[in-house]
């Protein structure tokens, strides 16, 4: 079981050395911390942070940051986040686009609502936001350890 401070993104480290400076204004370097950063800020509450580190072309950046925000609120209390695994990731393409494949273990109001997304990430100029992705539920992609890009790509 992780340690009180242990950052909620999974990797080990305490929250104050790993996802907080990128809550508070800090820029990940990489889309795969990027993509760490946003699933503690789902777990945190952080809606500002998850708002500005949405890329310009996502659906959900068309709503405005008030409206934004009332959606993960409402969401947030019925949603316990447990655990995140990063499976893979792409460094970016000859687009820009980076991806990260991962497991995000949640409950939904005492339900299991786990899943499986294959994310994609720009960089905007500023820095590395997301772009896009595809939910997949865990049942049937067998081993999720072993689960690779290639493998859910085409799904």
């Amino acid at each position: 079981m992780p340690i009180a401070n242990d950052c909620s993104c999974g990797s080990g480290r305490p929250y104050a050395a790993c996802c907080e400076p990128f809550h508070a204004g800090g820029e990940p370097p990489d889309a795969v911390l990027l993509m760490r950063s946003r699933y503690a800020a789902f777990v945190r509450g952080e809606h500002d942070y998850l708002f500005r580190t949405l890329h310009r072309d996502h659906d959900d950046h068309a709503l405005g940051a008030r409206a934004f925000r009332a959606r993960l609120e409402k969401s947030a209390r019925r949603t316990r986040y447990k655990a995140l695994v990063v499976l893979d990731h792409a460094s970016p393409d000859s687009d820009g686009v980076a991806r990260v494949l991962f497991s995000a273990s949640v409950m939904r109001e005492g339900k299991d609502a786990s899943f499986v997304e294959l994310s994609s990430f720009a960089h905007d100029g500023q820095g590395w936001r997301y772009l896009t992705g595809r939910t997949l539920s865990p049942r049937g992609l067998g081993d999720l350890r072993r689960l690779r890009i290639a493998d859910v790509e085409h799904l």
